[in-house]
């Protein structure tokens, strides 16, 4: 029964991070690409979203939520990937995937 709680316990903070790789993702690869390439209202909500996180309880944590977000982002990279074509490699290689 521990091990079924320690699991219960790990698995809110594992959606958190999973949050945070999104955020840290977007707002790192905006700050490469430069001032404008991704569209302010998307950096202000990722922005926010990362400042949302610092308050977040475990257990307000929503696996589905986490989802859309994760789904979001990656919509976000393929059009960043999209629009910049060969550039995107650069990008690619230093890590820049999710």
């Amino acid at each position: 029964m521990v091990l079924g709680l320690s699991r219960q316990k790990r698995k809110p903070r594992h959606l958190r991070l999973r949050v945070e790789s999104c955020v840290n993702t977007i707002l790192d690869l905006n700050e490469r690409l430069g001032d404008g390439k991704i569209k302010r209202e998307i950096v202000e909500q990722f922005k926010t979203l990362k400042e949302s996180i610092r308050d977040m309880t475990d257990e307000s944590v929503d696996e589905r939520d986490i989802d859309r977000i994760e789904e979001a982002t990656n919509r976000l990279l393929e059009e960043i990937r999209i629009s910049h074509g060969d550039d995107w490699s650069d990008f690619s290689q230093e890590g820049f995937t999710h």
